[in-house]
């Protein structure tokens, strides 16, 4: 409960109580500093309203005046709640990104400094035949480099977000570079089955853009759709060039058919360190680093990324899609 007073003057300044601002609760409550202030402001914006009444007959548009500014004040607690539970909402949504990020760099740092202390300890024995040796050799090489594309992967996307300058741009034959690519992961692919399919009709395509970023992308499309594919599954990259008046486009459609996206993860897939639900229990080895390296890459030459989720008819499969489309 808090009194309302006005202020009069009478050769010295006196406070005319006129009435109180009573506020409760259907719960118990302790009020906060905070709470009383607000309340306090609001009986004195009541208190000159009653002071304005009472002493003479106020402007419509002055009464009106002081009317919104009192609705407005009542709304503000709402409103600053709301908020507050936003921001509450987005900051737990926060810590919890933070916590499965450093969950997976924890798994994929660790995974290999293990296997390569395990590989140090066995090359130490005397005596080791030459064949074994040459073995832990090569885990202990595929390990190493497992971990230093890691740290490369962090740092590329630090430079790419503080320093986007450094891209250089030439004329590239962006067929000959897919078809390089192509027979790498053919060969990737073959313990899993596999099939690279290029959807081409021309033999070369020479545009101007950076070879450096545009192979990083198509590197970490390709192997996105390697770990996500089914078995025994083909995947499709699409090869079209649209010439137009203003500016010429390339426009590279990558489809692979896997579980799907979920309608939830769709819109956070190319952001750092967001993984679609399911994937880390699944042990689906990968830090969510790949297409937020790719959309950074992909922005900074001018392009857009799209991509797509379509369930197939009378299956469990989806078709995925991821859409590029670059300027020449």
């Amino acid at each position: 409960m808090v009194p309302l007073f006005h202020t009069f003057s009478n050769g010295s300044q006196h406070l005319k109580r006129v009435g109180f601002l009573v506020v409760q609760q259907d719960q118990p409550r302790l009020w906060q500093g905070d709470d009383i202030e607000w309340i306090r402001w609001v009986a004195t914006q009541l208190s000159e309203l009653i002071h304005q009444h009472q002493s003479q007959t106020p402007e419509p548009s002055r009464l009106n005046h002081h009317s919104v500014q009192l609705s407005g004040c009542l709304t503000v607690p709402a409103q600053l709640h709301q908020s507050i539970r936003q921001q509450v909402d987005q900051l737990q949504e926060l810590n919890q990104l933070k916590e499965e990020f450093i969950s997976t760099m924890n798994h994929e740092l660790r995974t290999p400094l293990t296997a390569m202390s395990l590989a140090i300890r066995m090359l130490r024995q005397p005596k080791l035949p030459a064949k074994r040796r040459q073995k832990y050799l090569d885990i202990l090489e595929q390990q190493c480099n497992q971990e230093i594309d890691l740290i490369n992967d962090l740092l590329s996307l630090q430079q790419l977000e503080s320093n986007p300058a450094y891209i250089q741009k030439r004329s590239i034959d962006v067929i000959l570079l897919i078809q390089t690519l192509a027979q790498d992961f053919q060969e990737k692919w073959a313990s899993k089955s596999l099939t690279l399919n290029l959807d081409c009709s021309l033999n070369s395509l020479m545009i101007h853009t950076d070879p450096e970023s545009l192979n990083r992308i198509l590197l970490e499309l390709l192997t996105n759709a390697g770990k996500y594919s089914y078995p025994d599954t083909s995947v499709s990259l699409k090869v079209e060039y649209h010439v137009h008046a203003a500016v010429n486009r390339l426009v590279l459609t990558l489809t692979n058919i896997g579980d799907g996206i979920l309608p939830t993860d769709i819109n956070y897939i190319f952001e750092k360190f967001r993984r679609g639900q399911g994937i880390t229990k699944q042990a689906v080895p990968g830090t969510g680093l790949g297409l937020a390296l790719v959309r950074c890459l992909v922005n900074h030459l001018n392009g857009t990324i799209e991509v797509a989720s379509q369930p197939l008819d009378n299956s469990q499969q989806a078709m995925i899609s991821f859409t590029l489309t670059l300027p020449d």
